[in-house]
């Protein structure tokens, strides 16, 4: 088993190197050895499994020292306020330094040059990459990041933090709007409907997967898929509120840190059936789970099976204290061996989901089909 081990990781190394040395010839991504730390948003100052691994990771060679960067946050003094405190409780005594937009490069350099550990936190993933990566181009704060992970530092990013952390990534809009549907009433004066997913440039932190926040939640996994066809990228990660998945940059391997859950999707066979995507793959990630990225796009998974009879239909429930997150349970229900395919309708649009093979899920979306009926 030990023998086992060595190799899976062996082989996940040289594919790992492969990947992001092959992403692109403009960027230093070849020496990377970090982690980055990608939290799907709501990121509270008791999510107690998330910010004990970052300090975890950020101690991993030493005293950690952090640096919180909230260029995505409208009302930056306010974050600053919370994750720097939030910091004093699980890292007592280690310096924490605020970056804020309006930080020179200097200053912003200095802090990143002295430090373990980064984070940054939830707003609009827009406004990071026109901070520190405008028109897609190096800058000195960008190539100090790269520094950072090259000495076995930790990039974390929650919500908007999260979103940025790709070669792509999805700058807005909801699954309808991705999946190509127009809204049922006509645009109000002046206002612009764009359908198909909204895309541009990422902070280029990993090559392997396009990742998306607060996935469960806002029901987003259409618009993961869509991306994924627009962009032509195999692997999306949809990542939950509370959950996060920790990414070794020297290996291509992730895992599941948190109490939530997020999703992979795999979109190998991904194919277009007039309104609908079909040949989608899912495999749901918990606490502790390892999704080899690299290793997975370097093979071929056997096609999804064939869609079965609807069996029954998921119900929504309106987000509460309960956290009945209908997304969520469609995928974990549809996991189980034998249980059929399960809807879910959402307002225009729908995905139906049913059993792969070990244990992952296929799943197809899309505007409402007259072929795909309720049980």
């Amino acid at each position: 088993m030990r023998i086992e081990r060595w190799l899976r990781v062996a082989t996940s190394c040289l594919l790992a190197a492969l990947a992001v040395g092959c992403a692109s010839t403009s960027t230093p991504r070849s020496a990377a050895a970090g982690t980055l730390l990608v939290v799907g948003g709501g990121l509270d100052n008791d999510t107690r499994a998330v910010w004990e691994r970052f300090v975890e990771l950020a101690s991993a060679r030493g005293p950690a020292r952090f640096v919180v960067a909230t260029a995505a946050t409208g009302d930056e003094e306010d974050e600053v306020v919370d994750k720097t405190e939030a910091l004093r409780v699980w890292a007592p005594g280690a310096p924490v330094v605020a970056v804020r937009r309006g930080a020179s490069t200097e200053e912003t350099v200095a802090a990143i040059d002295d430090a373990t550990a980064m984070l940054f936190t939830g707003g609009d993933q827009k406004r990071i990459v026109a901070r520190y990566r405008p028109d897609d181009a190096d800058t000195p704060e960008w190539l100090a990041m790269r520094r950072l992970l090259a000495r076995g530092g930790v990039i974390a990013g929650a919500s908007a933090g999260d979103a940025m952390m790709g070669e792509i990534m999805l700058l807005s809009g909801g699954s309808a709007r991705a999946l190509g549907i127009p809204p049922k009433e006509a645009p109000k004066d002046g206002e612009v409907v764009v359908l198909g997913p909204q895309l541009g440039p990422g902070m280029k932190f990993q090559p392997w997967v396009v990742t998306d926040s607060h996935f469960f939640e806002r029901d987003r996994v259409g618009r993961l898929a869509a991306a994924l066809e627009a962009s032509g990228r195999r692997l999306g990660l949809g990542v939950g509120e509370d959950a996060a998945l920790e990414i070794d940059l020297a290996t291509g391997i992730a895992r599941g840190v948190g109490d939530s859950e997020s999703l992979l999707v795999d979109a190998a066979h991904l194919r277009r059936r007039g309104d609908r995507l079909t040949g989608l793959l899912a495999a749901c990630i918990g606490k502790g789970d390892e999704v080899a990225l690299a290793e997975r796009l370097a093979g071929d998974p056997p096609p999804p099976p064939a869609r079965p009879r609807i069996a029954r239909s998921m119900p929504v429930v309106e987000p509460g204290q309960n956290r009945q997150l209908a997304s969520w349970r469609l995928f974990r229900v549809a996991s189980r061996p034998g249980s059929g395919a399960t809807r879910l309708a959402l307002e225009q649009w729908d995905v139906v989901a049913w059993p792969a093979p070990n244990g992952e899920v296929a799943f197809e979306t899309g505007a409402h089909d007259d072929a795909v009926q309720d049980p």
